[in-house]
């Protein structure tokens, strides 16, 4: 054991009498300490007091001091405005005078049960792995910190600059328009000064600061909870062990132990925090500090939670559009159709291809109320400001919005019997969402959907933007919506042909063409496995990856071949090749992509950390995503698998496109839960933002090379070597 305590120097609550050394030495030799309130008095205060180090803190990390409270059942009289160490200098009445010196702890210790002088050995290396741990991450947010505060000096340096060039131009401009105005004698000047503009370059560097600035001071916040959490941790244990093994002596000296640790004593953070909080609020909230914090903080409450008739209108447009989706079909589908609207079929295709990613939408909004239960920290994994994003509630609003605009157009197309040219409604929809969509207004979610359009921008740029998690998550969402990508093409070609004679001139799955916009999809995601390797060096898993994709590929090229050339051999072919993708491609999902069959887990099959409670449902979904990655199977005989019923070919590949958009409903789930433990075991919590100027060596302000170069810089979290994480159920909070 380390440490030199040789005093107690502990405080009770002021509104508690204090004791003397006789009233102790008879409290801890009654066989009943336990349920004295000699304990109680010691540690009554010491929880409030490490809830209120984060009282200041309003990011919600997983759990805010006030849950904490709620869950210790204990008050918090301390006001929300006072510090760890303000709080901390309060305490200055001793409780005891005769506290056990460490030489005296130690002999004690040794007469005491084998897993007693255990448990406290464990408490010790606990503590020691908070500490530097705790070292470690404020290391690493205060060489953030100086390095943001280089950044800033080379951007005021830089700005004042720029302002000096332009008052000089400026001044030669008006003395320029008053000997102009004295030659021609034309009475007063009409020239009005221009207000001061950055450069764009300027401008853009400001935004990355701002940024960087935001994620340290939410870094911050995290290591601030983390700090709350462990000292309360020891607390409790110290607490439940008093209780059982009745030595009050014992506890008293590690508590004032555990009261003398480096996360209890520290001020730096918080200093940290001031002066980050001072910069941020001069340079971008013109000196307003509410306006300044008001940005700075994280809403404990989450960016804006679903408020009851945020749910009722989503369960209104919702029900509203089933009777109209199901009144448009059967009127699609009578005969008299057939002449009023030859190219239903058609038009029923698209609009399908469309519904597909509607339901993925509110699926998708299914899989964010899932994670938020199961505390899964989706927002950091996808990188989504913490400040300003949809919860799973606002995200199901938009896309029953979105799904009930789809069911009044299709409804509109078929039963309201539309004589000629209605087809026009498509273009109508098409042009309400993606209107809807792309529109740059201020509301209606802006902020959210500017971050979808920068993901799906960079996802099409494949290759020339370092690759992140929400980048390659959103190229195998893509993946599952190869239908809608094959409609473009149909769309194309009847909108060239004027909607006539589409079952002639359309049939475009006898076209190759139609084969590539099948592979583009995973021709992206194979793009980012090659960028990844480029990027990583590291052949596995990335070119095993990519040879997934490329498996894909070929698979897609062969069904392609089938279906246009025919033919025995390229049927076998094309089985044989499908056989082993779909192999490939389940075993991928189960070992990488969900982290499962790990061995020696507690679960069998599975893996020994789940985030959902209900373990069945992980044996489930194994089952379902195998069956559905051979779903193709049914292709090879549609007559079969139909039971006896005539099925169009057209019908049968829209069925199975939507039974692959519900098997990624499912490996949602599990893949972003496997990335979330991936980030707590490598104690990822923040993301290193990428700033705009280079200082790594000595720089000329003039030179050109002064700006990082955006498709070089790392955008990826940079986790920092550390022992294993301390008190496994108290860590996570540094990591959600």
């Amino acid at each position: 054991m380390s440490g030199s305590s040789t005093s107690c120097q502990r405080t009770m609550q002021p509104e508690e009498p204090s004791r003397n050394g006789k009233d102790i030495a008879e409290c801890c030799s009654d066989a009943s300490c336990a349920t004295c309130n000699h304990f109680n008095t010691i540690v009554s205060a010491t929880p409030q007091l490490a809830l209120s180090m984060s009282a200041a803190n309003s990011g919600k990390v997983g759990a805010t001091p006030t849950d904490l409270a709620h869950c210790a059942n204990i008050k918090l009289p301390i006001s929300a405005q006072d510090s760890f160490s303000e709080v901390a200098r309060r305490r200055k009445t001793p409780i005891a005078s005769d506290c056990v010196s460490l030489d005296e702890f130690q002999r004690e210790l040794k007469e005491k049960m084998p897993e007693e002088q255990d448990f406290f050995e464990k408490l010790e290396q606990e503590l020691d792995k908070v500490n530097d741990f705790y070292k470690q991450k404020q290391a690493l947010f205060q060489s953030r910190l100086d390095n943001i505060k280089k950044q800033q000096d080379i951007y005021d340096t830089m700005l004042g600059e720029e302002l000096e060039a332009s008052t000089l131009n400026a001044s030669i401009e008006r003395s320029r328009v008053t000997f102009n105005r004295t030659l021609t004698n034309n009475g007063t000047s009409r020239h009005k000064q221009r207000a001061f503009e950055p450069s764009a370059q300027l401008r853009a560097a400001k935004g990355k600061l701002k940024s960087a600035m935001l994620e340290i001071y939410r870094g911050m916040d995290l290591l601030k909870n983390y700090r709350v959490l462990c000292y309360t941790a020891f607390i409790k244990a110290l607490k439940k062990y008093q209780k059982t093994a009745v030595w009050c002596r014992g506890t008293d000296h590690f508590l004032n132990r555990v009261d003398g640790c480096y996360i209890a004593t520290s001020e730096r953070l918080n200093a940290m925090s001031a002066e980050l909080e001072g910069m941020y609020v001069a340079r971008y909230a013109d000196g307003s500090r509410s306006k300044g914090m008001e940005r700075l903080r994280v809403n404990a409450n989450g960016a804006g939670g679903g408020s009851p008739t945020c749910v009722f209108r989503s369960g209104l447009m919702l029900g509203t559009s089933v009777p109209l989706i199901v009144r448009a079909i059967y009127e699609a589908n009578l005969l008299s159709n057939e002449q009023r609207v030859p190219y239903h079929r058609q038009l029923l295709q698209i609009y399908g291809s469309i519904y597909l990613v509607l339901l993925f939408m509110i699926l998708f909004s299914l899989n964010i109320m899932a994670w938020a239960r199961a505390h899964i920290n989706y927002r950091f994994i996808f990188e989504v400001d913490p400040r300003d994003y949809l919860d799973s509630w606002q995200f199901l609003e938009i896309s029953s919005f979105f799904f009930f605009v789809a069911s009044i157009v299709f409804w509109a197309n078929f039963a309201l019997h539309i004589e000629h040219n209605s087809y026009i409604c498509i273009y109508v929809l098409l042009g309400v969402l993606f209107g809807l969509f792309l529109a740059p207004v201020n509301t209606f979610y802006w902020s959210s959907r500017r971050w979808l359009i920068k993901s799906l921008w960079r996802l099409l740029l494949s290759g020339f933007y370092r690759v992140e998690f929400r980048d390659f998550f959103l190229g195998d969402e893509m993946c599952s919506l190869t239908y809608t990508f094959s409609m473009f093409l149909m769309f194309g070609c009847a909108s060239a042909n004027h909607w006539t004679d589409l079952d002639d001139v359309c049939n475009t799955t006898q076209w190759w063409s139609n084969a590539a916009f099948l592979m583009l999809p995973n021709l992206l995601r194979l793009l980012q496995c090659l960028r990844r390797f480029r990027d990583s060096g590291d052949a596995f898993p990335h070119l095993a990856n990519g040879g997934k994709y490329l498996s894909t590929i070929i698979t897609i090229w062969l069904a392609s071949s089938n279906r246009i050339v025919g033919g025995t051999a390229w049927r076998s072919v094309w089985v044989a090749s499908a056989i082993v993708n779909s192999c490939f491609t389940s075993l991928w999902d189960l070992l990488m992509d969900w982290g499962l069959f790990e061995s020696r887990s507690k679960h069998r099959f599975l893996r020994s950390e789940l985030k959902f409670e209900r373990t069945w449902l992980y044996y489930v979904a194994i089952v379902v995503d195998v069956l559905l990655r051979f779903f193709w199977i049914t292709q090879i005989s549609p007559n079969f698998f139909s039971f006896g019923h005539q099925f169009h070919q057209a019908t049968m590949a829209y069925i199975a496109a939507v039974f692959e958009v519900l098997r990624r409903f499912s490996w949602n789930f599990f893949r972003v839960e496997n990335e979330h433990i991936s980030n707590c075991g490598q104690f990822r919590a923040t993301t290193d933002i990428p700033l705009p100027f280079n200082t790594s060596m000595a720089l000329d302000i003039k030179d050109s090379n002064v700006f990082q170069n955006e498709f070089e810089h790392d955008y990826s979290a940079i986790p920092v070597a550390s022992p294993k994480a301390p008190f496994a159920s108290i860590s996570p909070p540094l990591s959600h």
